[in-house]
């Protein structure tokens, strides 16, 4: 089932090459979709070279693709890093409602980990472990 992206979402298109013969390179084209303004906005092209193995490069214009959704998630976690600062006015005295606030982002998180670093077509994108 295809979801579809709200507004803002980037999305990729196909990985493809640039021409039929060596040397080639990768290409793809990053767009942005409102679906309730039924706007469709050009954001970028990627270009990468063509001695990269197909599936690192998808993994490359996949994770390029997530970069608002990243940035999105970054800040939400930066947030709760407020709350639990006293001298920060956001400051809750409360561990419950900090951990509260990074719950609510559990499944967004999860889906671009799942999305990004730990798809099949993406093994070059691995997170490190500590």
């Amino acid at each position: 089932m295809q979801i579809p992206p709200t507004s803002g979402d980037w999305r990729e298109s196909a990985l493809c090459r640039s021409t039929a013969d060596w040397p080639f390179d990768w290409v793809a084209e990053i767009t942005t979709v409102d679906p309730a303004a039924r706007s469709h906005a050009f954001v970028a092209t990627i270009r990468q070279s063509g001695v990269r193995r197909f599936d690192e490069a998808l993994a490359n214009v996949r994770a390029m693709a997530r970069a608002t959704a990243m940035l999105r998630l970054l800040a939400s976690v930066a947030h709760v890093l407020d709350m639990s600062d006293p001298e920060h006015p956001a400051f809750a005295d409360s561990a419950a409602d900090c951990l509260d606030e990074l719950l609510r982002h559990e499944e967004p998180l999860r889906a671009l980990l799942a999305d990004v670093a730990l798809g099949k077509n993406t093994p070059v994108l691995t997170l490190a472990q500590s």
